[in-house]
């Protein structure tokens, strides 16, 4: 929670001013009954219109002064409360993208996305309160009871005599409030990660039937986090109605005790009676104001500690300072090995291979054979558990990520294609490009005659993760993008397997075309895409067991020729 109160430091101007306003109107509203009862006693019981109309007057001037306060407090505390949720999201926005793929793996996506949003919004609840109620209360509370005593002690005594009770019923629901509010978020999360699954898996849920089994998991995660927010919102129900009670029966017990002493000759007039009364209500919504707080409280805790456990990560910060430096593409991969957190086998085995500058190579191998781990070691998202890779000699820990993404330009195995234009989501590879540049990029990906067939050509609009494209169209923009980007090494992780095999052939010529000369590393499972490259690793279980061209290793190499055979039919070229 204190975490969080650092980042209202730049907003302490606000913070005053929207306090001191406060304060003005919570001064207002105690200025009010004092008048009133004047009112009553040198007024009303002595036939004083002119004083009575005076009196009027101060109490509107005094009224006008308070709204006024209220409004200029309330559009400077909702400028601070929106620029305090801002600035939190921005922070939670940026330490998710440096986060590991460790420490994104735990949390998961739903669970960044309701903190981002349903947690930010709750602790927003702090900045609010410290703009209003944490000033309000004080005064509310002290500077009626103070007023009241000045009317008569033995009165205010009794409105105080309700007070603890008050506090001990809050503080105990608070106890019981907080594990239900804990609860509520995590299938908060629960319920997000549902509907994620559902709308992302869409088309196989109605393929399959299963539209009743997943509308019954969702129901399930609602009705639990439903059962727990109501049964947290039940508890904080009673406060307003006990405490509302407690305090109209003190104010009864005030009317017939003021009663009883107006007519024992106290001295104390129906004007100070009047005045007391209201200052319990004062009082009262002091309290109750306090006591919410106190509610609420264990519910922005524990969003703070949700909130919290983002900003903890450590992240995937750069080891070294940016570097400028242009790599000739050659990668040494020595001994390496690497084992992911929890796994009972490590997904790479002792690799060791040199790939030279210039050089076309493949790694091919079957599913969970390493092929991906392999990828993420050279774009610096996974650091090797044992060996070292090398670009231009430089282990990877002594370059900074910046630089090694700087230098590799890449088509991952999970296509990525961005709501916007055809334009905006080629123009990601290079910034500056221009309508040619990104044509020309177009036409090495096999992908200007489709572009070119729409009406609007490079402005046609994608919808979100492109679903208004096929998946070899977005596979093609997925190349187009990182053909645009001048690289000394280019990294198609199984970025053909949505081509046939007449337009990968032409996509083949035309990269060799284009970016001749440089470094090209194929991942894939098909033999067509890496037989023609100058070297091919195969993969297997997490080991390379064999590296040499086509021919040599449909010789030498078993796993293969089994890949070979199991593709074509075992017939060789």
């Amino acid at each position: 929670m204190k975490e969080m109160l650092k980042y209202l430091k730049p907003y302490r101007v606000g913070l005053l001013l929207a306090t001191l306003a406060v304060t003005v109107s919570t001064v207002c509203d105690l200025m009010l009954p004092t008048i009133m009862s004047d009112i009553l006693n040198r007024g009303v019981y002595q036939r004083d219109l002119p004083y009575i109309l005076r009196c009027c007057g101060w109490m509107l001037a005094v009224a006008l002064v308070g709204l006024g306060a209220v409004l200029w407090g309330s559009k400077l505390s909702n400028e601070v409360v929106a620029s305090f949720c801002a600035d939190v999201r921005g922070v939670v926005f940026r330490k998710v993208n440096r986060m590991s793929f460790e420490e994104f793996g735990k949390l998961g996506t739903a669970a960044l996305v309701t903190r981002a949003t349903h947690d930010v919004q709750t602790v927003s609840w702090i900045a609010s309160e410290l703009c209003g109620t944490v000033i309000t209360i004080p005064v509310l509370f002290f500077g009626g009871v103070v007023l009241a005593m000045r009317k008569d002690v033995t009165l205010s005594l009794t409105m105080l005599a309700f007070v603890p009770v008050i506090l001990l019923l809050v503080v105990a629901l608070g106890k019981r409030i907080e594990p239900l509010w804990e609860k509520s978020d995590a299938y908060i999360d629960r319920q997000n990660d549902i509907m994620r699954e559902r709308l992302r898996g869409i088309r196989v849920i109605r393929a399959f039937g299963a539209e009743d089994k997943e509308h019954e998991r969702v129901a399930d995660a609602t009705r639990t986090m439903a059962e727990y927010i109501i049964r947290a919102n039940v508890a904080m129900g009673l406060i307003t109605p006990v405490a509302t009670l407690l305090l109209n029966l003190a104010a009864v017990l005030i009317v017939y005790l003021g009663a009883a002493r107006m007519e024992a000759g106290s001295g104390l007039t129906g004007g100070d009676v009047f005045a007391i009364v209201q200052y319990v209500s004062l009082v009262s919504s002091g309290v109750i104001m306090g006591a919410f707080t106190i509610i609420m409280f264990p519910q922005a805790r524990v969003a703070a500690d949700r909130i919290g456990q983002i900003l903890n990560a450590e992240g995937m910060a750069d080891p070294v300072e940016r570097q400028d430096m242009t790599f000739t593409g050659d990668i040494v991969f020595d001994h390496v090995s690497f084992r992911y957190e929890g796994a009972a086998e490590s997904a790479l085995k002792d690799i060791s291979l040199h790939i030279r500058s210039g050089q076309t190579v493949s790694v091919i191998g079957g599913t969970g054979s390493g092929k991906s781990t392999l990828v993420s070691m050279l774009l610096g998202f996974r650091t090797p558990t044992a060996g070292q890779v090398r670009m231009d000699g430089i282990p990877t820990t002594r370059l900074s990520r910046h630089t090694m993404r700087e230098n590799i330009s890449c088509v991952l195995q999970n296509t990525s294609i961005y709501s916007g234009t055809v334009r905006e989501n080629i123009r990601m590879g290079r910034q500056n490009a221009t309508d040619e540049e990104m044509r020309e990029a177009l036409r090495v990906a096999q992908a200007l005659d489709f572009v070119e067939g729409f009406p609007d050509g490079l402005d046609h609009e994608i919808r979100q993760s492109g679903k208004n494209l096929s998946g070899g169209q977005k596979q093609r923009l997925s190349i187009a993008r990182a053909v645009l980007k001048d690289a000394p090494i280019y990294l198609f992780d199984d970025s053909f397997s949505a081509l046939d095999f007449l337009t990968e052939a032409r996509l083949r010529a035309a990269l060799s075309e284009k970016i001749g000369g440089k470094t090209r590393i194929v991942i894939t499972q098909r033999v067509t895409s890496a037989m023609h490259s100058d070297c091919i690793f195969v993969m297997d279980q997490g080991a390379l067991v064999d590296s040499g061209t086509h021919r040599e290793l449909l010789e030498r190499c078993g796993v293969y020729r089994e890949i070979y055979a199991s593709q074509t039919g075992g017939d060789r070229p």
